[in-house]
């Protein structure tokens, strides 16, 4: 018993729920910046991709978020993905800072990368799209009227986010929230929590479970109180239908 709530002490603070990437000793930050372009590419319609803990991949599947890309790039979206938490170590900065700051200064160094390559048009406004772990620089960014500013932020969506940090969300520009009802690692009375306000629209998919969006995760990520005895319950697992609705919402949503 004692092994089974550590387990999920553990992956209530998404540390083992997905691994952390390996970054190669000589890699470079920008190694872990990829831009994918619409298929109409326009520079000035763009948004940025930040993935979870475990970066743009999810155990062994590298394809998801180039995956959910491509969709947006049909509609006339370019997509920049930045591999944060792998971009942050290449990048050797040597700065005591928490994580939330380590994820916005990873972002607007992509930023900076995207407009000096011609990639995104620097007058342009583009919007954020955050998976997970993401949300805990993503909903103090949300607030800061400031920093969106600079970055020329007009909106932001966020799958399931991590509000670890217990941040009050109170948005300067309009925010998608999308999650679960069933997701056990950001539960969504938190979210009703913290994240109920003006220019805020939340929506749950009730019988979803965490990474509900991600279709390699169809046989789901679970543990037993008792081994190969007691029922599954699933911490992550793909949901075809609420998968295909959010997808929707969010092509809608960044569409406005």
């Amino acid at each position: 018993m004692k092994t089974l709530l550590k387990l999920l002490l553990v992956c209530s603070l998404f540390t083992s729920c997905i691994p952390m990437q390996k970054v190669p000793k000589n890699a470079k930050m920008t190694d872990f910046f990829h831009f994918q372009k619409a298929k109409d590419y326009d520079a000035s319609k763009w948004a940025v991709f930040l993935p979870g803990t475990g970066g743009l991949r999810i155990f062994k599947d590298t394809t998801h978020y180039y995956n959910v890309a491509k969709k947006l790039n049909a509609e006339g979206i370019s997509v920049l993905l930045v591999d944060n938490v792998a971009a942050y170590k290449a990048s050797k900065r040597d700065v005591d800072e928490e994580e939330p700051a380590q994820l916005l200064w990873t972002l607007e160094e992509a930023l900076k990368w995207a407009k000096q390559n011609g990639n995104i048009d620097p007058n342009s406004q583009g919007s954020i799209v955050g998976w997970s772990r993401a949300g805990l620089g993503l909903i103090p960014l949300a607030n800061d009227s400031n920093e969106l500013k600079t970055l020329n932020i007009k909106s932001i969506a966020l799958f399931y986010p991590a509000n670890g940090y217990e941040i009050q969300l109170k948005p300067k520009v309009p925010v998608l929230i999308m999650t679960g009802g069933k997701d056990k690692i950001v539960k969504v009375d938190d979210i009703f929590k913290y994240m109920i306000a003006e220019n805020a629209t939340i929506k749950v998919y009730d019988n979803a479970y965490h990474g509900y969006d991600v279709e390699s995760l169809k046989k789901g990520k679970y543990y037993r109180y008792i081994p190969f005895i007691s029922k599954k319950n699933y911490l992550l697992k793909y949901d075809e239908k609420a998968a295909n609705e959010s997808f929707e919402e969010l092509i809608k949503f960044l569409k406005k």
